[in-house]
């Protein structure tokens, strides 16, 4: 099956909708080898972690880690053509009413994914330094950034934002959120953190597509959650 849920479908090829879905579930451990049952760990081929703290005190720092393993390929994760393909971890942290207090690894409204995410990627370079973005790899004489997961190996990303304290009244709580910052600007009355992380995996980097297809086809390839974990820290009371 491999690791390939975009080609099948944007080809329309015969069968497209089982061979993506079959696909996805590998690239999540969810099928199973008998004949290596006995050798191969259980659960997610690449589970991710949250490690955090069980409580937080209103306006001091909060540290996360998400640890993410390489549990059952027998290879690099990911492998292949690392240039193009994307593998990246989100973390959202929510009040318990859903307001965003942090986010990480988000996707904006084209597509590509934030400036400063947890990504597993390459940069090749050609000669002259510059990036090899158009899969050009014929320009490739080296790399200047490689993350990747060796087989059996961890790696984990860690995040810091400031629990929200009480910055207004209950009266005030219809004003916006603020932006994502140390400055987070929340409504009265927090009294969970609840944190997601998702590992997720997309074949084609929308930066080639845009090459290739041109922006305006608005092209991009489907994004296979591999693995999620979540938690919730206890706000203290505030005082």
């Amino acid at each position: 099956l491999g690791a390939n849920q975009f080609i099948p479908k944007l080809l329309d090829l015969p069968g497209a909708d089982e061979h993506v879905r079959l696909t996805q579930q590998w690239l999540r451990g969810e099928i199973d080898i008998p004949e290596i049952a006995d050798k191969w760990r259980e659960g997610p081929a690449i589970p991710v972690e949250l490690e955090v703290p069980s409580t937080a005190r209103p306006g001091e720092p909060v540290t996360i880690t998400a640890r993410i393993t390489n549990n059952k390929a027998g290879h690099d994760f990911p492998t292949g053509p690392l240039d193009i393909i994307q593998a990246w971890v989100e973390v959202r942290v929510e009040d318990q009413d859903g307001n965003l207090i942090f986010e990480s690894g988000a996707r904006d409204e084209r597509n590509f994914v934030e400036e400063g995410s947890f990504l597993f990627k390459a940069e090749p370079v050609d000669r002259y330094g510059n990036l090899i973005d158009r899969h050009n790899l014929w320009e490739m004489v080296g790399v200047r950034y490689r993350r990747a997961l060796f087989p059996g190996y961890s790696d984990q990303a860690r995040y810091a934002f400031l629990c929200p304290a009480t910055l207004w009244t209950p009266g005030d709580a219809d004003l916006p959120i603020g932006d994502r910052s140390d400055d987070v600007v929340v409504p009265a009355g927090v009294r969970e953190l609840h944190v997601t992380a998702r590992l997720l995996y997309r074949k084609f980097d929308q930066n080639l597509l845009n090459f290739l297809a041109g922006g305006e086809a608005q092209l991009t390839a489907p994004v296979t959650v591999m693995s999620e974990d979540s938690a919730v820290i206890a706000v203290e009371a505030d005082g």
